[in-house]
């Protein structure tokens, strides 16, 4: 039975001359609006969810992009793709060059050959386990039987490894020291499983976790994408870390101590000196984001002095605050207002 072409790059909205980032940035979009969690019950999310799935696994693997890329030139060409009935070179098969002098044969595989392969278990379409999947071409290295169905073949080229991918969210404090996380996995007949996995710490948006044979069915690798989420209290650049901390009047003016937080939190003291300004920023070396892979290796945290006003002042505390102020000459415009009506 033949299958349809997929047009990975409509369904992920990028043109096919889309950079990694543009087709990543398009498939996170996707992803949220059509995760099964943000419409449950709902199949026809839960399918279109599968096809932005597969296309990501094709367009942001190199060696598959190229691959697809030579697909859709040739199905431009011919209007069908290796492999399909009616192509040039028969019998329901197709070769083609891969560039090296080698020809790689194709065909369709059928429904009983993808349930032999994969138990009938595979999340992605015909289309991309006849090309990306199995790794297993019309007739790998001569073995094929006389049915013309593919089998493994003994001397064939490793199959490509399933992979699933998931976005995990991870809070600043999570990275800031490494964290332990439980995740539950559904199988595709519908059991659960439980997994626990080390998030390490200094990862940051975007990074991916690798848990070997942990994919679905336990075949494959699983990848975890880390997606930041906010915190109020700090900025981050890469390693560094930005913070504000609110001075009294009193200690910015007459010298004191203040404590700054960290994610993970502990209080630093920050020795404030003697007439310090608002907006000062002063640096904790060693105290920001760990370096990924080198947990022992940290950037640093930034404190910005942030002065707090007094306010509620009963009348004796202004009045010594106006006999202070006028000390350093300053004089209220009430009193320049009286001084003006004195001398007309």
């Amino acid at each position: 039975m033949a299958v349809d072409y997929k047009d990975y790059y409509k369904i992920l909205g990028v043109n096919k001359n889309a950079s990694q980032k543009e087709i990543q940035t398009a498939y996170r979009k996707l992803a949220r609006k059509f995760h099964p969690d943000v419409n449950p019950g709902d199949k026809a999310a839960e399918e279109k969810f599968k096809e932005i799935n597969e296309a990501n696994e094709v367009l942001s693997d190199q060696e598959k992009r190229k691959q697809y890329d030579e697909l859709g030139s040739y199905y431009q060409q011919y209007g069908q793709w290796p492999g399909s009935a009616g192509v040039p070179g028969g019998g329901g098969r197709g070769t083609r060059g891969d560039g090296s002098g080698r020809r790689t044969q194709y065909h369709t595989m059928s429904e009983e050959d993808m349930n032999d392969l994969f138990g009938g278990s595979s999340p992605f379409s015909d289309f991309f386990e006849t090309f990306f999947g199995s790794g297993v071409s019309g007739a790998a290295r001569g073995h094929t039987q006389p049915t013309g169905r593919a089998h493994r073949a003994t001397h064939a080229e490793a199959p490509t490894r399933p992979t699933a991918e998931a976005e995990v969210e991870v809070t600043l404090a999570e990275a800031y020291q490494g964290v332990t996380r439980v995740f539950e996995i559904t199988e595709p007949d519908g059991s659960t499983r439980r997994l626990e996995v080390k998030i390490p710490a200094g990862v940051d948006e975007g990074s991916r976790i690798r848990i070997a044979d942990r994919g679905t069915s336990g075949r494959g690798d699983l990848y975890l994408r880390v997606h930041m989420l906010p915190d109020p209290r700090f900025t981050r650049e890469k390693t560094t870390l930005r913070t504000r901390v609110e001075v009294p009047l009193a200690t910015a003016m007459l010298g004191g101590e203040v404590h700054v937080p960290t994610p993970d939190g502990r209080r630093l003291l920050l020795r404030i000196p003697t007439e310090t300004t608002n907006g000062k920023t002063f640096r904790l070396r060693g105290q920001g984001m760990p370096t990924l892979g080198q947990p022992d290796k940290r950037g640093d945290l930034y404190a910005e002095v942030s002065i707090v006003l007094p306010t509620h002042l009963t009348a004796e505390q202004r009045r010594l605050f106006e006999d202070f102020a006028h000390s350093l000459g300053y004089t209220d415009q009430t009193t320049k207002e009286k001084e003006r009506s004195r001398h007309e």
